[in-house]
């Protein structure tokens, strides 16, 4: 998960930084901190967002893949 992805993600969904935060359960300067790449691309936040964003559909190929967000049933 790259802090462009995540932006990308989170809009095409249309999520406010602290929609994404609640339910990655994570806090919102988490989430601007890693969107604003200040924060770690490893660890327990990439996760977070990652599995919060597959819980609403969007379907992540993987890290190295091209940035297109799909989502499930379109």
């Amino acid at each position: 998960m790259t802090p462009e992805r995540c932006r990308l993600f989170r809009r095409e969904l249309g999520w406010s930084q602290e929609a994404l935060a609640e339910k990655a359960t994570l806090s919102v300067s988490a989430v601007r901190s890693f969107e604003l790449g200040r924060g770690s691309s490893r660890g327990y936040v990439p996760g977070s967002l990652r599995r919060a964003f597959e819980a609403a559909g969007i379907r992540i190929d993987g890290d190295n893949a091209p940035q297109t967000a799909t989502a499930v049933g379109s």
